[in-house]
């Protein structure tokens, strides 16, 4: 009895349309509910949907029994058989229920039904008039299988809200394309691991001949990652409008992170100053270090480094600097590249390895003359062959900027022409 109950109900709920709002869709949960031809079967022969309001219950929706009559009536929160439900959240009405009123309930034309409490601020009763002949155990069975089904409705229509929410988020954040810093190349990859992921990157001008960036790598992934990237890039770029020095601007934007009350949140961050001359100076909080392949082929990590943001509310931050000169190509990355696995290992699944710092620093070596977005999508490409084309277990970024030969410059006032800008 128990396995059908809830085959019919659930083959009835997964045709509701999940895209309808929260009190839409309890609409058309009461409506399938009762016109229906498995409501026989069920025993339900009526049903009506309330909404809270301060001191009752507004009801909202009334199908079958009285219907429309029905309109403008409210119920008490004072009434015993409504503290029951909100309490209980499935509750079983009959004329002998505690506090049960005939008045109160005979104005709804039924005196034997069920209510299950749905939702949250505000909270909804469905209530099902029950023309019960088994079990008091299989009608309760009956109402739990919908209070779970419909719950689980409302919290995946809560989850894409958040996934909405989380990609519109990520996209504003990026640059629609990245800015011209003569004499360079730029360009930017983030593949989420997930629909929204937790990598971020951002490239601005800071003044004439001069440009910010980063790369940022918060904890997990959906909206709570999205939300702390955003502030992450608020955050650097109006320490960039302040004139502040980056390290003071990491340091009070860790503070910020520290303070906001997720202690389980932390975030990773490279930001860099770079000029027309080559001069970079740069922050990282806890991030991979990233890679300088030098024309000639050598390939050294940037080492200066201080802790991710989050964790330490006092934590302190150094800036390094580094001269970019022309030939060399800077790799900034998040950690799901280095960190990203082979699933089936040199000896099958029980010896998994990463493809590590060494194959990248290879990668980029010998890719250091060509355009930054052909590196850029060469590092991409490798990671994925490297995983077998398995999905992404985490974020995988990269932003590669390249310092063209001193061959390819073009004589002064004709620089911008060669500067490059990819993201994507």
């Amino acid at each position: 009895m128990h396995k059908r109950l809830y085959r019919t109900v659930e083959a009835l709920l997964g045709t509701i349309d999940d895209s309808a709002g929260g009190e839409a869709m309890l609409r058309d949960v009461l409506h399938l509910l009762v016109d229906n031809p498995a409501a026989e079967q069920l025993g339900i022969t009526s049903g009506r949907l309330y909404r809270e309001r301060k001191h009752d219950y507004d009801l909202i929706e009334s199908v079958g029994g009285l219907g429309a009559a029905l309109a403008g009536k409210t119920i008490s929160k004072d009434y015993q058989v409504v503290r029951d439900i909100e309490r209980r959240r499935l509750w079983v009405i009959s004329p002998s229920s505690p506090g049960f009123d005939p008045a109160v309930e005979s104005q709804f034309g039924d005196t034997d039904s069920a209510a299950i409490l749905v939702g949250r601020d505000p909270n909804y009763i469905l209530s099902l008039s029950i023309r019960h002949h088994g079990s008091e155990e299989d009608l309760l069975v009956l109402l739990e299988t919908i209070r779970a089904a419909v719950g689980l409705k409302l919290r995946m229509q809560i989850l894409a809200s958040q996934m909405r929410q989380a990609r519109s988020i990520q996209h504003s954040l990026l640059p629609g394309c990245l800015p011209v810093l003569p004499g360079f190349e730029i360009a930017a990859i983030s593949l989420p691991a997930d629909e929204v992921g937790g990598d971020v990157y951002d490239v601005q001008d800071v003044e004439p001949g001069t440009i910010g960036f980063l790369l940022a790598d918060a904890s997990g992934h959906g909206l709570p990652a999205a939300l702390q990237a955003r502030d992450v890039v608020v955050g650097m770029r109006m320490g960039q409008a302040r004139g502040e020095k980056i390290n003071a601007t990491v340091a009070r934007l860790n503070r910020v992170i520290n303070q906001g009350g997720l202690a389980s949140r932390f975030i990773s961050l490279f930001y860099g100053e770079l000029e027309t001359t080559g001069g970079l100076v740069y922050v990282n909080g806890g991030h991979p270090p990233p890679l300088l392949a030098t024309a000639d082929g050598d390939v050294r990590e940037l080492m200066t480094c201080g802790p991710v943001l989050g964790p330490l509310p006092d934590a302190a931050y150094r800036r390094g600097y580094v001269a970019l000169e022309p030939g060399d190509a800077l790799l900034v990355y998040s950690d799901g590249v280095t960190e990203r696995l082979d699933p089936q290992g040199p000896g099958g699944e029980d010896e998994l390895h990463e493809f590590g710092r060494e194959r990248l620093a290879g990668l980029v070596a010998a890719r250091r003359a060509e355009p930054a977005a052909d590196i850029a999508e060469a590092v991409i490409a490798a990671v994925r062959a490297f995983g077998r084309d398995a999905p992404l277990a985490d974020d995988v970024s990269v932003v590669v900027i390249r310092r063209l030969p001193a061959a390819a410059y073009p004589p002064a006032g004709g620089l911008a022409s060669v500067s490059a800008g990819t993201s994507r």
